[in-house]
């Protein structure tokens, strides 16, 4: 039963990712940078909930399945109140190589103007192959160059040189704001789920209902629905903050022998815009070509 559960989770994990690991993908986000994050909260969680707040390093090991070596970096660097975010963006390392290695700068140190590929020795610098090569792995100079692009960094001139307009690389900005809610937004979501995942019985945990149409819309008539969804979801939400004033003491009145708890309702309207999040690798594999259908026989 606990091998099922395990695995029923992976594969809800995987669905759950898609959307998150599209929106990282297209901010510059790279495994990297994800995995680090996940690695602080590993960490954290491990400490805070399993092993009694002690740092028991080789239990908190045992329990994220990282080294003891990968908890000791993780817990020293939240000491040093360091934020963990490392720049593994392969844009960026292209454009900071364009800007700082003296092969590709010109007088005072500005940098060149480049061919895509140099005509007497292919491959060689200075060219964008090159730099790409350099400072981006085994990444296709063509879809670094069509990255770059659509970010603005570069500029394709009449002759053929690329030109570098930045320094740094912004994919597809998100203010800050709209970052934060969609952290706070998420985390209420998945932890309202998570704790009626691990209830312990029917009518317990928190409130968490869904109802869908039976068919697939249409655009018009999603229209016409997200006009009445704002009217009718904007009115329950009014009357549940009318609630909230009218029933919740503020904090001064409250006793200072009970705990308090923060809550809230959220109302989300979820559109299937990629169907295809909902299948696995394995199936896209299959639809290439590359893999042969499972046996889903009994």
């Amino acid at each position: 039963m606990a091998s099922r559960v395990k695995t029923n989770l992976g594969l809800a994990l995987r669905t759950l990712l898609k959307p998150l690991v599209r929106l990282l993908v297209s901010q510059g986000i790279t495994h990297g940078d994800f995995s680090e994050a996940l690695k602080d909260v590993y960490v954290e969680v491990s400490l805070r909930y399993f092993v009694d707040k002690k740092l028991n390093k080789s239990k908190i090991a045992v329990l994220t399945g990282l080294t003891r070596k990968e908890v000791a970096n993780v817990i020293d660097r939240a000491a040093r109140a360091e934020v963990s975010i490392r720049d593994f963006s392969r844009p960026s390392r292209v454009l900071s190589g364009w800007h700082n290695d003296p092969e590709y700068n010109g007088p005072y140190g500005l940098p060149l103007d480049i061919p895509y590929d140099n005509e007497e020795k292919a491959g060689e610098a200075p060219s964008f192959v090159h730099l790409v090569r350099t400072y981006s792995g085994d990444m296709s100079p063509k879809a670094m160059l069509d990255e770059l692009k659509r970010g603005g960094a570069v500029l394709i001139q009449e002759n053929g040189n690329i030109k570098v307009l930045r320094r740094d690389f912004e994919p597809r900005s998100l203010s800050p704001a709209l970052i934060e809610r969609f952290g706070d937004v998420v985390s209420n979501i998945i932890s309202t789920v998570a704790s009626n995942v691990e209830k312990e019985g029917a009518g317990s945990g928190p409130f968490d209902r869904v109802v869908f149409a039976d068919n697939a819309m249409t655009r018009d008539e999603l229209q016409i629905f997200d006009t009445y969804l704002k009217h009718k979801g904007q009115e329950f939400l009014e009357t549940i903050d009318i609630w909230f004033s009218s029933n919740v003491t503020n904090k001064e009145e409250k006793p200072t022998t009970e705990g308090t708890y923060n809550t809230g309702v959220a109302m989300v309207q979820y559109i299937e815009w990629r169907p295809e999040d909902k299948e696995s690798l394995h199936d896209l594999l299959v639809q290439m070509g590359r893999a042969t259908p499972s046996n889903t026989e009994d």
